[in-house]
């Protein structure tokens, strides 16, 4: 009865193995399924999830990508607005002094060496000859203004040279001095030259080269371009010595002059005066260049009862004139224009006898040199110590061209680097609305042709006294009236 119930419990059991094996093979399937599915999902999700991935490491690569190069493209093109602003700086503020002589001229210039700083300058006085005494100190002030100028350090880092040559008052010598000077020797420009009588026959070559002259000691006005004349012409500074010998009582006028553009300009003169103050012309008299025979012109001016006369002759000429008219006993008043007179030195009252040159009259183109003045006064100082070539001429000689060369340096100034003859012409014919003032000459002034480039108007009178040796003026600067 045991067996019985133990058998039922065996078949009870193995009743329940079986049933327990099929559900765990049933379970198992289930299982099988579901793992398949599993995995099958998790592949899915693992390609879903690599996409995903890629895409969102593409997209930040492209955003990167993108960044980086809207970035880059940002910064060259702050870069460019950067250089194109520094570029725009640099040409509103235009050239750069600091790089030196000649900074603002563009290409190569005659007498500009931007590499050594040096502009170089040219002259031609009459250094020997008859006209020695007014060459020597006409050379000297102009090398005396150029030695200043060196030592206070140039003009915007140029330093200035002065090439000059000897025309012993010779107008073939000064033709050919020019032409050297331009063609070898390179000058930018002339300062200062002398020989109103000569300078004219040097045009073609000044205009051919379009080197300027800046004031000539003194031609005639003829409106060349190059030719800025910084002193009164010799016709003007004649009607201003008719204006004073009118002022001082003078009806009968006469004139003596050289038979060429210097006496010419004396004609001129007196013929021009004449209906502004109705004075009668007694006598016109002509003299040979170089001649020392003045006596047919002496005694045709003292036939004519003149009570002034006005010569257009050399410092020789004048000298034997006034004797002549002394040693007749002739006293009219005489008057020269300052080149004609040596105003303020003893050019022409050396060449006479005192009592001859006592009262002789002067035009005065530049103040006398023993004018109490601050400018004067450090002019007398300078050529007192000067040591160079002319330092034994005439004083008021070298007070002409140191003045002539003081405003010709503020002219350069002015240019602001650019040295070109164009820009030299367009910046001296605005002058006349901003003058350069030398305190010893008149304002210069120059402004267009036709006419500008007489650039200065007016001049002084001065009267020699042979008991003092000293000349005084007696006639303010003016111009002559009209």
């Amino acid at each position: 009865m045991i067996r019985t119930s133990i058998h039922r419990k065996s078949t009870w059991g193995h009743l329940k193995v079986n049933e327990r094996v099929k559900m765990k093979k049933s379970v198992l399937k289930l299982l099988a399924l579901l793992a398949i599915f599993s995995f099958v999902a998790i592949s899915c999700g693992d390609d879903d999830d690599s996409s995903s991935s890629s895409s969102s490491e593409s997209s930040s690569s492209e955003s990167s990508s993108s960044s980086e190069s809207s970035s880059s493209e940002s910064s060259s093109s702050e870069s460019s607005e950067a250089a194109e602003e520094e570029e725009a700086a640099e040409e509103e503020a235009g050239p750069d002094p600091a790089d030196g002589c000649g900074y603002a001229t563009e290409g190569d210039m005659p007498g500009i060496d931007k590499e050594n700083g040096i502009f170089k300058i040219g002259t031609s006085q009459p250094f020997t000859g008859r006209a020695a005494v007014a060459g020597e100190a006409l050379l000297g002030g102009l090398q005396m203004a150029v030695d200043e100028l060196n030592e206070n350090g140039g003009i915007d880092g140029c330093l200035f040279e002065l090439a000059w040559e000897d025309d012993r008052f010779e107008i073939e010598q000064m033709v050919t001095n020019v032409r050297k000077l331009i063609d070898v020797d390179n000058v930018w420009g002339f300062v200062g030259t002398a020989g109103s009588q000569a300078i004219p026959s040097t045009y073609p070559a000044i205009e051919a080269a379009g080197t300027p002259l800046w004031g000539p000691v003194s031609p005639a006005n003829q409106d060349i371009l190059e030719v800025y004349l910084t002193n009164p012409t010799r016709t003007e500074q004649g009607k201003i010595c008719i204006d004073y010998f009118v002022e001082n009582g003078a009806t009968k006028i006469a004139a003596i002059g050289q038979d060429n553009e210097l006496g010419a300009e004396a004609f001129a003169a007196i013929e021009l005066q004449q209906p502004v103050h109705g004075y009668e012309i007694v006598a016109e008299e002509e003299i040979e260049v170089l001649s020392d025979v003045v006596a047919p012109a002496v005694l045709a001016v003292i036939d004519s009862g003149a009570d002034a006369v006005l010569t257009a002759l050399d410092n020789a000429q004048n000298g034997l004139v006034l004797d002549g008219f002394h040693e007749a006993g002739f006293n009219p008043m005489v008057c020269s224009d300052a080149g004609s007179a040596g105003s303020g030195g003893g050019n022409t009252v050396s060449l006479a006898t005192p009592e001859a040159a006592d009262g002789y009259l002067g035009a005065l183109q530049v103040a006398l040199p023993d004018t109490d003045s601050e400018f004067v006064n450090a002019w007398r100082d300078l050529w007192a110590a000067y040591d160079g070539p002319g330092k034994d001429g005439a004083p008021n000689f070298s007070l002409q061209t140191y003045s002539i060369a003081q405003a010709f340096f503020q002219l350069i100034d002015r240019l602001d680097g650019n040295y070109t003859y164009d820009n030299f012409h367009a910046v001296a014919e605005t002058l006349v609305d901003d003058p350069i003032l030398i305190p010893s000459i008149p304002p210069v002034a120059c402004a267009p042709l036709p006419g500008g480039h007489q650039c200065a108007a007016g001049a002084g009178v001065a009267a020699y006294d042979s008991a003092t040796e000293t000349w005084t003026q007696v006639r303010e600067f003016q111009s002559a009236k009209s």
